[in-house]
C-alpha cells in the first residue's frame, strides 16, 4: 500500500491564486494524500473559493492572523502522513510531483528528497534576478547523501524553502522541528535544523515546483517598515539557532552546518539597509568570534575579486 502524503497549505488573502493552486494538488497522480488548507484569516474571498473544493481538502478556518510559522505548525500537528509536504497558496505543482518524489523515497528509503522549482513573475517576465532553485550544480540525480556529505551538499545548495522537499513526519516529530512564530523568514530556523537533523537525503534533478512572485509579497516587498521587519525577524531567527548550535545535542558536523548558516544571516544582518541602531544590536550576538568576522570580511574580498 501506497504510503499517506500530507500536504500542508497555509492560505493568507490569496483569492486570485489559490484555485491554480488546490487544483493541482487535488489533480496529482499520487491519490493517497491528506490536503490540510490552513486559512490565516483572510478578508478576502479566499476562503469562499477553499470551500468550493470542501470534498476533497481539509479546511482549517482561522478567526485571528497568526502567520505563516504558526499555520505550519498546526498542520504539522494535524497532519497522519507518512510524509510532509509544505506548498505556498500563491504557487502551484506539476502534477506528477508527489508520485515521483515518494516513489525516490521509499526506494531508497530515505529521510529527505529534494528537488528543482522555477520562478516566474504573475506579469510573465523571467525573474532573472530572483532566487536560483536549480540545485543540479552540487547534486546528482537520484543520488543518496548520508553523514558529512550530506550535510556538505545541502551546504552548498542551501534553500530556506520547505516547498522544495519532501520529509518524513517522524523526523519532525523526533527532533522537536517546528517554525518560528511570528517573524518573517521562519523557514530559515525550520529548514536549518531539518538538514541538520536528517540522516539520509535523495534529488530529483526536475522542477515540480513553480514559484510566484508578485508584488507586495513578502518575498518582493521592500518598503522601509518592511526592511525593519525583515532584519528583526532575522535577528529572531539567528538568536534561536544560536540556542540550537551552542545544544550539546549538536556533534561536530551538525554545529559546524549552523555555524556557516548563522554566518551567513549575520553577513545579511550587516549588509541590510537598516538604521545604525538597529545594527548595534549585533554587537551581542556572541557565537560570531573575531575570526568569524575576519573570515567574512576575507570572503567578501575574494567575492568581489573573483567578479572583476
Amino acid at each position: 500500500m501506497t504510503p499517506l502524503v500530507s500536504i500542508i497549505v497555509p492560505t493568507y488573502n490569496v483569492e486570485r491564486y489559490v484555485e491554480e493552486c488546490m487544483d493541482s494538488l487535488i489533480n496529482q497522480t499520487y491519490k493517497n494524500k491528506e490536503i490540510i488548507v490552513l486559512d490565516d484569516a483572510s478578508t478576502d474571498a479566499t476562503v469562499y473559493l477553499l470551500k468550493q473544493y470542501k470534498e476533497e481538502i481539509q479546511l482549517i478556518e482561522n478567526e485571528e492572523n497568526k502567520g505563516q510559522g504558526a499555520r505550519r505548525n498546526e498542520g504539522i500537528k494535524r497532519a497522519k502522513g507518512k510524509y510532509i509536504y509544505f506548498v505556498d497558496s500563491d504557487d502551484w505543482i506539476e502534477s506528477d510531483t508527489i508520485e515521483k518524489m515518494v516513489k525516490q523515497a521509499e526506494a531508497e528509503n530515505v529521510d529527505l528528497v529534494r528537488f528543482n522549482g522555477s520562478a516566474f513573475y504573475e506579469g510573465g517576465s523571467d525573474p532573472k534576478e530572483e532566487g536560483n532553485y536549480n540545485f543540479s550544480h552540487v547534486l546528482k540525480d537520484k543520488a543518496v547523501y548520508t553523514g558529512e556529505e550530506l550535510l556538505e551538499k545541502n551546504r552548498k545548495s542551501y534553500s530556506a524553502s520547505p516547498c522544495l522537499y519532501l520529509v518524513k513526519k517522524e523526523v519532525i516529530d523526533q527532533h522537536n522541528l517546528f517554525f518560528l512564530e511570528g517573524v518573517l523568514h521562519e523557514d530559515e530556523y525550520f529548514t536549518t535544523r531539518l538538514f541538520a537533523s536528517v540522516e539520509s537525503m535523495s534529488y530529483l534533478n526536475e522542477a515540480f515546483y513553480h514559484r510566484r512572485y508578485r508584488l507586495a509579497s513578502t518575498m518582493t516587498e521592500s518598503t522601509n517598515t518592511h526592511k525593519l521587519k525583515s532584519f528583526d525577524s532575522y535577528l529572531k531567527v539567528f538568536k534561536a539557532l544560536e540556542i540550537e548550535y551552542e545544544s550539546e545535542k549538536m556533534n561536530p558536523l551538525q554545529k559546524a552546518f549552523i555555524k556557516r548558516q548563522l554566518l551567513s544571516i549575520y553577513n545579511g544582518l550587516k549588509e541590510s539597509p537598516v538604521p545604525p541602531e538597529n545594527k548595534r544590536q549585533l554587537r551581542d550576538l556572541k557565537s560570531v568570534t573575531l575570526k568569524d568576522k575576519l573570515y567574512l570580511i576575507l570572503a567578501k574580498i575574494n567575492h568581489r575579486m573573483n567578479k572583476k
